[in-house]
């Protein structure tokens, strides 16, 4: 005997108790990469830097400016006191004034996603330091390594220091970077989100009450003997 398809209303609570227990199940996890995560003071030792959190890594490239083509420059880890309101600890440069990224732009640290991206990561996000009044930075993006890009959005003056920003335009791009625009500026972190997986053990619990339901239509709407 054919069953016949369970009516609307059956149908709707299926779906219902399908979709809330994904919600339920589901939400977005946040990672971050701290660029100074000793809070050391002193050089890297290279011009990059691999970070990694989780088993997912970004690099980040320190570079000097000519014309938007960056020449290698080695990476710095800053951490010192406080100074005017502003934090000062983070990545940034050797040989610079005050270890930092200087305006003009003269120099930038471009961050490679391009792992992270592949992995489906959303909402870039870039906290940055040192931003004492009259000081700001920018984003700029491209998808090849050492080419400044384009800028997005704005620009980011001392009220957002140590500031989690999005980067506008999250995903266009394999490569973003960090420019003084004012003054200098020091990146402190990375981060960004990536959508949780239900757990094998909710879905299955969903599929048991899927078919409970179904179960019950059934047991409801099956042929009866004459009395």
């Amino acid at each position: 005997m054919r069953i016949a398809n369970p009516p609307r209303p059956i149908a709707n609570v299926c779906c219902v108790i399908l979709f809330s227990g994904l919600m339920a199940s589901s939400s977005w996890a946040a990672f971050i990469w701290d660029l100074n995560p000793l809070h050391q003071d002193g050089p890297v030792g290279s011009s990059s830097h691999t970070y990694t959190t989780a088993g997912f890594s970004i690099t980040a490239y320190g570079f000097d400016n000519h014309g938007g083509i960056g020449t290698a420059h080695e990476l710095f880890y800053k951490s010192e006191a406080d100074i005017g309101g502003a934090v000062e600890f983070g990545l940034g440069l050797t040989n610079t004034p005050h270890n930092e990224i200087q305006a003009g732009p003269l120099n930038f640290i471009q961050f490679d996603l391009t792992s992270i991206l592949t992995s489906g990561f959303l909402n870039g996000r870039i906290k940055v330091g040192s931003i004492q009044a009259n000081e700001a930075f920018a984003i700029y993006g491209s998808n090849t390594l050492g080419t400044l890009g384009v800028q997005l959005g704005g620009t980011f003056g001392s009220a957002f220091d140590n500031q989690f920003v999005n980067l506008p335009n999250f995903g266009q791009f394999n490569f973003y970077s960090i420019v003084a625009t004012a003054n200098d500026v020091l990146p402190i972190a990375f981060a960004a989100d990536m959508p949780a997986v239900p757990e094998v053990s909710t879905l299955l619990s969903i599929v048991a009450l899927l078919a409970l339901v179904l179960a019950h239509h059934v047991w409801r709407t099956r042929p009866r003997k004459a009395g």
